[in-house]
Order: C-alpha cells, then sequence, then structure tokens
C-alpha cells in the first residue's frame, strides 16, 4: 500500500511556484533580448527561445535528440537482452545536461555576465533569471562559438 508523506503534498505547488518564477524572469529576460515575452509562457519552445538568445539554435536540436536518445535507450534497458543501456542512457542525458550547461553560459555572457553568473543560471534558476530579466543587465549579441 503506498503511504504519502507529507511533504509529498507539497511537491506539486513548489513546483508550480518555481515555473511561475521561472516564467516571469524569462518574459522580461525575453523583452530585452528582443524576442516576445509571451514565448517564455510556452514549456518546449521557452528553451528554443533560451538556445536563440545565446546564438546556439542549432544546439536545441541536438539537445533535443541527446534527451530523446536517452529516454529510448533508458526504456530499452528494461528489457532483458539490453541491459548493458542503462550506461548509453546515462551518456546520453549527461550530454543533455552539458549542452544546457552550455545555453546557460551563452545567455549569461551575452548579457555580459560571467562564469560565476551562469553557475547561478544552472543551479539557482528561477532567482537568477529574475534577477537577469528585472536588473541592469543589457543584451548584447557578441557570443557565438557554433
Amino acid at each position: 500500500m503506498y503511504t504519502s508523506l507529507p511533504w509529498n503534498n507539497y511537491y506539486g505547488f513548489f513546483g508550480f511556484i518555481w515555473y511561475i518564477l521561472l516564467a516571469c524572469g524569462l518574459f522580461q529576460t525575453f523583452r530585452k533580448a528582443g524576442e516576445e515575452g509571451w514565448k517564455a509562457i510556452i514549456p518546449i519552445y521557452n528553451l528554443y527561445i533560451c538556445f536563440k538568445i545565446a546564438n546556439k539554435e542549432s544546439m536545441f536540436w541536438l539537445w533535443g535528440g541527446s534527451l530523446l536518445l536517452s529516454g529510448l535507450f533508458a526504456w530499452m534497458s528494461n528489457l532483458a537482452i539490453f541491459f548493458l543501456l542503462g550506461a548509453v542512457s546515462t551518456i546520453f542525458s549527461l550530454i543533455a545536461a552539458l549542452l544546457l550547461a552550455d545555453m546557460w553560459y551563452g545567455i549569461s555572457v551575452n548579457f555580459g555576465h560571467g562564469f560565476g553568473f551562469a553557475l547561478g543560471l544552472i543551479f539557482l534558476n528561477p532567482l537568477f533569471i529574475i534577477i537577469l530579466g528585472f536588473g541592469d543587465s543589457q543584451y548584447r549579441s557578441f557570443y557565438r562559438r557554433y
């Protein structure tokens, strides 16, 4: 029988608050970068716009592909024959995480910040997105690696 811990009831609530804070910060960040603010509300599309702001649109498709392959290999690893595919799934998950971290670094540099701010965007995302959106940072699109 499933027993619910008292804090399990709050995960959905705090997840919703997390998303609202992120969407508000992204709304302002998108407007600073010359994009329309409503794009921050749509879940996957807002990540595409983030990759676009970081000047890495093509990386979005690599990120999506690595997530798709990670899920596929994780599903296949549940079959008895393909038990080693769990490691492959983990590798694709790490690739997706690194691509996302690179995107946040690109956004940080394009708004005139450095590596420390990028770490904030990675680990305390809504807080640093709000700082980016409502702070004094100006968008300068000069960071292009790909």
